[in-house]
């Protein structure tokens, strides 16, 4: 039997788009096929049987340092025996940083987070935020530090390499020294930077997979102007909704084969 749960984590440093990105989910699925469950660290922790029937688990954009006090040890060790037996994670922005070997947070800052990381999905290090994408302007998590980024796919992502737009607000790139690990695929880079910086990767985990992605495919514009407008200077930022706008069909279409590139069946 398949399994029919998507368990989404949605405690301490899970952003505000967590909601907005289960929706997107869950309306490419086909209706009835899984159920999507939010979780938090205390069912990783205690709920035995939480990923009995579980095929994708699913960390969103926030903060990172929150996930690490809540679940590194037991449930981490939980999380990557599921992964490695067979299941998905799939990590956005923050969830892409907690899933690499280290994080480079703002390094050479006074607020800078440089540390390993207990996961360890992609043997990279998750570099970010990435200030020659936004103007010069490290992530503060306001609208300023928030921009709509060019994005290369590659064929292990869609058919054919294409060149679009996507949300991004204080992602990373993967940085993966002289050479990738086997098993790991670079699905879409960043345009912008030098040397086709990764922005989205895929690495086999034992029997099951990690896919992370340092931008946010998921949020479309009018989702993107609904939260502008709870900021006196979001009309400021507009612009960007219209840059997502103009390639919103294909967005959405690389954001189903994220999805289906993690196992899921879809509508």
């Amino acid at each position: 039997m398949p399994k029919n749960q998507i368990l989404t984590y949605v405690d301490a440093g899970a952003s505000d788009w967590t909601a907005c990105l289960m929706r997107t989910i869950g309306h490419q699925l086909n209706v009835g096929a899984y159920e999507i469950r939010a979780v938090i660290a205390d069912d990783i922790r205690y709920d035995k049987g939480l990923f009995d029937e579980a095929a994708l688990f699913v960390m969103p954009g926030g903060a990172d340092l929150p996930y690490c006090a809540l679940l590194n040890g037991q449930p981490n060790a939980r999380i990557r025996r599921f992964v490695e037996e067979g299941g998905v994670y799939l990590g956005i922005c923050a969830g892409a940083y907690y899933a690499c070997r280290e994080i480079a947070f703002h390094e050479g800052t006074r607020g800078a987070i440089c540390d390993s990381r207990e996961l360890v999905f992609v043997g990279a290090v998750a570099v970010g935020s990435l200030p020659e994408l936004t103007g010069g302007k490290l992530y503060d998590g306001t609208p300023r530090t928030a921009t709509a980024v060019r994005l290369n796919t590659t064929t292990k992502l869609t058919d054919k390499a294409m060149t679009l737009c996507s949300h991004y607000h204080g992602g990373c790139r993967f940085d993966f020294g002289n050479s990738i690990p086997a098993g790991t695929e670079v699905l879409a880079t960043y345009a912008d930077i030098e040397d086709a910086a990764p922005a989205i990767v895929s690495a086999r985990v034992g029997e099951g997979r990690a896919v992370l992605s340092g931008v946010h495919l998921e949020i479309s514009e009018t989702e993107l102007a609904d939260a502008l407008n709870g900021h006196t200077d979001g009309s400021e930022y507009l612009h960007l909704c219209k840059r997502l706008e103009a390639v919103n069909e294909t967005r959405l279409a690389v954001f189903r084969n994220l999805l289906s590139h993690a196992g899921l069946a879809l509508n």
